[in-house]
């Protein structure tokens, strides 16, 4: 079903470092109250939390338009990246749509991160990033996709975390989005190269240590669930050479490749990853 991305996860499910390591989520931020204030119908007043983070994920996918060149340039924080491309004015990639809705998460008071998909292959220049909530009435960890405005489920209608999404690409097992999934406002026909895409993305996961508001405006501590044995370091470090050579060396992929080669990786292990928020 997953073809040579199933073959690698399979072969690479002992993951690397401690549970001692863990993220933290600022639920408390004065921007919060100026998002509440200007965006009032992004559902707020929803009681529920799974309801509330699955109306954000749709309210968040039908403001904004997906695009891939995108360079991430505006300050990263939900307030500027709304007043660059809400209402489809300007095309914004999926980091920056994730950084809105997890800011918007953590305003209504959900434990949310962003959430970076990665490949194995460091000559591969496109990843996905996606938020992932707790909800404990879904069961803890779902993933939530602002790009697509979707979630991934299982054969009873369960919704997914990322490591379960990976699990199963292992297991060579399917997962399932809404039948009704849009891309800019389009639906996606082909569902199969959307799995496709999510298992090539899933080799090993990153996040930052901590979640709040404006933490995507520098580069701060990642942590890492990756494979025993695989240096996420050495494979950034490598994949920004290989896009610095393809595209030139502008100041953006210096500024990153100087972070990656400054940052010792942090490995964390799903179990803590994936303990209740």
């Amino acid at each position: 079903m997953y073809g040579e991305y199933g073959r690698l996860i399979r072969g690479n499910m002992r993951f690397q470092g401690t549970g001692e390591l863990t993220v933290s989520y600022a639920l408390q931020a004065p921007e919060y109250r100026l998002l509440r204030e200007r965006y009032p119908d992004a559902g707020w007043e929803i009681k529920d939390p799974q309801q509330k983070a699955l109306f954000m994920l749709s309210w968040v996918h039908r403001q904004l338009r997906h695009a891939g060149d995108y360079d991430n340039a505006d300050p990263q924080d939900a307030l500027t990246l709304l007043a660059v491309g809400a209402g489809r004015k300007k095309g914004l990639n999926c980091l920056a749509m994730s950084v809105i809705l997890c800011e918007c998460l953590l305003a209504a008071g959900i434990r949310a991160r962003v959430m970076d998909m990665m490949p194995l292959d460091d000559r591969d220049m496109d990843n996905h990033v996606v938020v992932e909530a707790y909800l404990p009435g879904a069961g803890g960890w779902v993933m939530l996709d602002p790009t697509y405005g979707c979630t991934c489920a299982d054969e009873a209608g369960n919704l997914l975390n990322l490591m379960q999404l990976r699990e199963r690409v292992a297991e060579d097992r399917p997962f399932f989005f809404p039948a009704d999934i849009r891309y800019n406002g389009e639906k996606v026909e082909d569902l199969d190269d959307v799995r496709l895409y999510y298992a090539k993305n899933l080799f090993f996961l990153r996040c930052r240590q901590r979640q709040g508001y404006g933490e995507h405006r520098e580069y701060r501590q990642m942590l890492e669930a990756a494979p025993e044995g695989f240096d996420v370091r050495r494979r950034m470090v490598d994949n920004l050479q290989f896009r610095m050579e393809a595209f030139g060396a502008f100041p953006l992929l210096q500024a990153w490749k100087g972070f990656e080669e400054r940052q010792e990786s942090r490995y964390i292990r799903p179990e803590a990853l994936y303990r209740e928020g």
